[in-house]
């Protein structure tokens, strides 16, 4: 059953075409795979299809082209049963992810951006908080400060997992206010030895930061400490895209019903 506060996803949908092969190529090498599809993906489409899941009351804005892969990811949306704002934004395709996946689940994945990047994502209005806001950096940085400060302005709390990290921009940590990102991105964004100094030297500007550390589970930090640490499950890994996706998306529905 849904409860909890609202929650409003605006971020990307990508068509993924995915790889599946026993090792990852090197530079130069050429490798046989042995399965490959279409999925539905996008670090948004993730985050708002695992908010949904957990029980949160989600809403999710998009963008897409006038093409098959627009429809193939809407279709994909409406048997999901979430409830969705598509923008069709006829002059731009649909994004695409090319992603290879190993046997142990690890991947490469390389993105071309399309109609995530239609400046139309802009155009969002928010009703008074209190609601969550998740965005991610596949749409923009300019989109993602202009919807930002629109729900600051109407008392939302704003959650962003910064990936791809390369994509960041610091003026966005003035909007901020939980932060979820791995180890190698926290660094990254935050510099420091090690995700610790990191994640503590992030959490001085941010109000939460988890840092996920796949096997090795995930920590907190807040205002400039570490709060603790929680081990992760042990499981058989066979794909890992779209993990820290989904695990912002149980972070966030788990917020919103007050856990």
């Amino acid at each position: 059953m849904k409860q909890g506060i609202f929650i409003a996803v605006v971020g990307s949908v990508n068509a993924d075409y995915s790889v599946f092969m026993k090792k990852l190529p090197l530079p130069g090498e050429t490798v046989v795979a042995f399965e490959s599809g279409r999925f539905a993906g996008g670090k948004g489409l993730n985050q708002a299809v695992a908010i949904h899941r957990a029980g949160g009351d989600v809403t999710f804005q998009f963008a897409v082209g006038d093409d098959d892969d627009g429809k193939f990811l809407t279709n994909f949306l409406e048997d999901q049963n979430l409830v969705f704002s598509r923008i069709l934004d006829t002059g731009t395709p649909t994004s695409k992810a090319f992603i290879l996946v190993d046997q142990d689940g690890e991947n490469q994945i390389a993105v071309v951006p399309g109609a995530n990047y239609s400046p139309k994502l802009k155009e969002q209005s928010f009703q008074d908080g209190p609601g969550l806001l998740v965005l991610q950096l596949e749409i923009g940085n300019d989109n993602n400060l202009v919807v930002a400060a629109l729900a600051k302005k109407a008392g939302w709390k704003v959650v962003l997992t910064p990936a791809p990290s390369s994509e960041f921009d610091s003026k966005l940590l003035e909007f901020i206010d939980i932060i979820t990102l791995n180890e190698t991105e926290v660094t990254q964004i935050a510099g420091g030895a090690d995700f610790k100094s990191a994640g503590a030297e992030l959490s001085k500007s941010v109000g939460l930061v988890f840092v996920t550390q796949g096997a090795q589970g995930v920590s907190v930090f807040a205002d400039g400490e570490l709060l603790g640490h929680v081990e992760a499950m042990k499981v058989d890994a066979i794909d890992a895209t779209g993990a820290g996706d989904t695990f912002c998306g149980y972070v966030v529905a788990g917020l919103a019903q007050g856990l």
